[in-house]
């Protein structure tokens, strides 16, 4: 039963079954390294949509910006080159990527310095602080990525690692923090970036050495060694810190949590209300700023009792009563939720917007049938009418529609207007208008006019 099962599993996950000529894999990898020609002119340009999108805090153009951007190539390319042992590889995607860092940071932050709008969006402060998921998003994401480059038929999967990794926006954000002087901005975005280029490369070596991709050979056994040592080492000396930032991500983000529940259980009392709170998992500081009814010091000394069972002993805590103790860092602060505020009340707009657009599509497709015409053209249904009513010389067809409004269903009106050689008698416009209802197919009102034709002079 565990042998079948075991069969069952290996040909579920099997990669080689589709995977491309090891010639097609390497010729592919070496495509997106250099930045010449046409690679650097759309990096240039990806550079320029991330930042607008940056700058007027629009979420389809940075995706779009994704999309565009070739910086995945170099980072590929190293992460293959040190699976396959080929130093000269690596030794062209590290170039390719310093060279794309540069121009982007060159590029970007002139934009920024030039652009009269300088306020931080939701978007641009959403690639200022890295969490634990941007490291496991940048190592599944890498992962799916070596996974996809190397099957015969390239689907979707390369897109949508470039989406989900975003590499761009965070260049861009470096280079707004370096053009305005927001250093802290800049230093986040960095960080993100760089944990992103050293666990994408990093997942790339990993499926690499999975997969059975043939490695290169030298001349001697010796230099054979010698290349794996530098290679492992260069892997080892990349690997080791971004575990570490790893690590401390994760210790940052417990440490946050475990405040921000703190502040929320212990000092958001009633009558009492936390204006901001600055936590800041370095140097263990949580820093609170209460309006409304002030705590006494003994609620105060509780409150610190209870830091230990938080997971927060020797946390220096700061508790500011009342408006007057406002500070800088608490308007940034108090600006920044009032931006991520706006952005979560835009987007729920947009969903309510988006639910209610599809419900009117619906309705109006279940409803096609009955406001949709059904009559024929005006000439053909001129000749129609002739047949019985032969003074009638010239008609006209239009339909008014009239939209949904209160208790009023949306309907159209058929509109048929007439030009005859004699007027017709009252019971003759009457037949004349009934028939046209049941040919209209019955479910529109019609109005019938008729105009007598001028004489002739």
């Amino acid at each position: 039963m565990l042998a079948t099962l075991l069969r069952f599993l290996h040909k579920r996950f099997l990669l080689t079954e589709d995977m491309a000529d090891p010639d097609e894999i390497r010729a592919y990898v070496e495509t997106g390294i250099p930045f010449q020609g046409t690679n650097l002119w759309v990096l240039l340009f990806a550079i320029l949509v991330a930042s607008v999108g940056l700058n007027v805090n629009s979420t389809a153009v940075i995706i779009g910006a994704m999309l565009i951007s070739p910086l995945m190539g170099p980072i590929v390319g190293i992460g293959y080159g040190a699976a396959t042992m080929e130093l000269a590889l690596i030794r062209r995607g590290l170039k390719s990527l310093l060279t794309a860092t540069v121009l982007s940071l060159v590029v970007s932050a002139l934009y920024f310095r030039l652009t009269p709008l300088t306020d931080a969006g939701s978007e641009l402060l959403a690639r200022t602080q890295p969490s634990t998921w941007d490291v496991l998003i940048a190592l599944f994401g890498g992962a799916a990525g070596a996974v996809g480059l190397t099957r015969r038929e390239h689907s979707n999967v390369i897109p949508g690692v470039a989406i989900a990794t975003a590499l761009m926006p965070p260049l861009c954000t470096v280079g707004y923090g370096l053009a305005n002087a927001h250093w802290a901005y800049a230093g986040g975005a960095l960080y993100l970036f760089s944990i992103n280029c050293v666990f994408i490369s990093l997942s790339t070596f990993l499926v690499v050495r999975i997969l059975p991709l043939p490695r290169h050979t030298f001349d001697s056994p010796r230099r054979t060694r010698r290349v794996r040592v530098i290679i492992w080492g260069l892997a080892l000396l990349t690997a080791a810190p971004s575990v570490y930032l790893a690590v401390g991500i994760v210790r940052d983000d417990t440490f946050t949590h475990n405040a921000e529940r703190f502040v929320e259980e212990q000092l958001n009392r009633p009558g009492t209300y936390v204006v901001t709170s600055r936590i800041v998992p370095g140097p263990r500081t949580i820093n609170v700023l209460l309006a409304g009814q002030h705590l006494t010091p003994g609620q105060l000394r509780a409150a610190r009792a209870r830091l230990a069972t938080y997971c927060l002993q020797g946390v220096q805590l700061t508790v500011r009563q009342g408006l007057a103790r406002v500070d800088s860092a608490d308007a940034q602060a108090m600006r920044s939720s009032l931006l991520e505020d706006l952005r979560s009340r835009n987007e729920h707009t947009l969903l309510t917007y988006q639910g209610r657009l599809a419900q009117l599509q619906q309705l109006l497709a279940s409803r096609s049938d009955t406001l949709a015409p059904r009559l024929p053209a005006a000439a053909t249904l001129l000749r129609e009418v002739q047949a019985e009513h032969p003074t009638v010389r010239q008609l006209g067809l239009s339909y008014l529609v009239r939209p949904a409004a209160d208790s009023l269903r949306a309907d159209t009106t058929v509109v048929v207007a007439l030009r005859v050689r004699h007027s017709l008698p009252a019971p003759e416009q009457q037949r004349l208008a009934a028939w046209l209802r049941v040919r209209a197919g019955g479910h529109q009102p019609v109005q019938l006019l008729t105009t007598p034709e001028p004489p002739a002079h």
